[in-house]
């Protein structure tokens, strides 16, 4: 029996439709389906389903093509478009019909509605009536010469279950009666999503379709059709649907959260494949996997269980932010954006890289660690009414540490052992200790209660940074400020 370790190398591929942003669902699919083809030496392929003339957009597509190059995921073919293969799913559609397994349909929207309806009335499932089935061929024909509009649907003639070996659900079987006579062209001479797959993938070489549980009535018309074109079929897998907490399913139309949005919350892109691609267990879930070529390595697909997924973005974002602090110094600096002329772009690029650094346990996204620059190259700090009356108090301390640094190289930056010595005397003399000492400090540096640590900036700013921002606060409260 063929199982994910006993076949391959497998050809997968990636279908979107280019109507909307790739949301989270879909990118998990494209996912596992490169890291199968990549551990197992097979290729990784896209295709665009864009046969929906009215929902497909080229905005979709590049949206879609820039989402999975941020996330890494390169196929191994030039991009495939369904709009461009037309003549080929024409040529499938005549051989069935040259072999009575396809025929033309002429009913109108309003008989199908209608044929909708009553399977409702009655409890049975939506399926086509079989009202053009058998016609006669000689008025089939006069009705194909004068142009009416119509569909060419396939003739299942299927009495027993369609079964297959689901390579994660494992045996499956569909009874033939949970469908009937399925469209394969469109009025307008455009292809189904059935037969557009099916042609697609057999003249692709995709030997496995790995995709959404909620194709799995899809998969039995598309073996039907894999029967009646000849064709080799492939190896299936369905793996359960990305739900949030509730148990619902992720989708475009329902709002889900997007790739692009992702990035646009600062999370990182290996974080986002490595949280996806784990979700059921088919990658270890504490180690960080750097590279995709080591997480393939590690990819185990046969963990992929038969349930959905819960989708939690707190867990995801805290991932992104322990690949964040993995980031090297010059990487750090680069996911900084500031507008132009920031004083951020007059530091050196070593002084860049050393705050980036120095940074990098007090923010877990790009924005997180931009919000913090200001602290190191603004000239001056704003302070409100609130942080000025609890300086009030701790001027003892703002003057003690003044004092010590003043005969200190205002270029000099202190370090660790430096900082918490004069800390410790700034204490001492003003009689103080913990957040009593602590606190002053760090509103009279920042302006603000949160932010980085006291530590973190009185090692990276400057010693006269430091002294001109403490003197700043004594000034404001000086006797001849007040009188004045």
């Amino acid at each position: 029996m063929i199982n994910f370790s006993t076949g391959g190398p497998w050809i997968t591929r990636f279908a979107p439709s280019p109507t909307g942003a790739l949301h989270l669902g879909n990118a998990r699919t494209a996912i596992l389906n490169f890291l199968l083809a990549r551990q197992s030496g097979g290729r990784f392929l896209l295709r665009l389903e864009d046969t929906d003339r009215e929902r497909s957009s080229f905005a979709a597509e590049a949206d879609i093509l820039w989402s999975l190059a941020w996330l890494g995921l390169a196929p191994d073919e030039p991009v495939h478009h369904q709009s461009l293969r037309l003549p080929l799913y024409a040529e499938a559609v005549k051989s069935l019909l040259d072999r009575n397994l396809a025929y033309p349909c002429f009913c109108t929207e309003a008989e199908l509605e209608r044929d909708r309806e009553a399977a409702v009335r009655n409890g049975l499932p939506p399926r086509y009536a079989g009202r053009c089935r058998g016609l006669d061929p000689a008025q089939r024909q006069k009705r194909l010469d004068s142009g009416e509009p119509h569909t060419v649907r396939f003739h299942n003639t299927a009495t027993e279950d369609i079964t297959f070996t689901d390579l994660i659900k494992g045996p499956m079987s569909i009874p033939p009666g949970a469908f009937g006579d399925f469209v394969l062209l469109r009025s307008n001479g455009w292809p189904s999503y059935n037969l557009a797959v099916v042609v697609d993938d057999a003249d692709m070489g995709v030997n496995l379709v790995l995709r959404g549980e909620d194709h799995l009535v899809n998969t039995a018309r598309q073996i039907l059709l894999y029967r009646a074109f000849g064709y080799a079929q492939p190896a299936f897998a369905h793996h359960g649907l990305l739900v949030d907490a509730e148990g619902k399913k992720l989708s475009k139309r329902a709002g889900a959260a997007s790739v692009p949005q992702c990035r646009d919350m600062g999370l990182q892109p290996q974080a986002v494949v490595q949280y996806l691609a784990g979700l059921s267990g088919a990658l270890p879930s504490k180690r960080l996997f750097l590279s995709l070529e080591e997480a393939a390595r590690a990819f185990q697909p046969y963990a992929l269980g038969r349930g959905n997924a819960v989708m939690n973005m707190d867990e995801l974002q805290a991932l992104s932010a322990r690949f964040f602090r993995t980031l090297s110094p010059a990487g750090l600096v680069r996911s900084i954006r500031l507008p132009d002329g920031d004083p951020w772009y007059a530091l050196s690029p070593e002084i860049q890289e050393e705050l980036a650094a120095g940074l990098r346990e007090n923010a877990a996204t790009p924005d997180e660690l931009r919000a913090l620059v200001p602290h190191f190259t603004a000239r001056e700090v704003a302070y409100t009414p609130q942080v000025l009356k609890e300086l009030v108090a701790g001027r003892p301390v703002l003057g003690a540490l003044e004092a010590l640094l003043a005969p200190v190289d205002p270029e000099m930056r202190l370090d660790k052992d430096q900082t918490a010595a004069m800390l410790r005397r700034a204490g001492e003399t003003a009689g103080v200790k913990g957040r009593a000492l602590y606190h002053p400090v760090r509103l009279a540096l920042t302006g603000c209660e949160s932010g980085p640590e006291l530590a973190v900036l009185m090692v990276l700013l400057p010693a006269g940074h430091l002294t001109r921002r403490l003197r700043a606060v004594l000034e404001f409260f000086s006797p001849s400020r007040t009188e004045h």
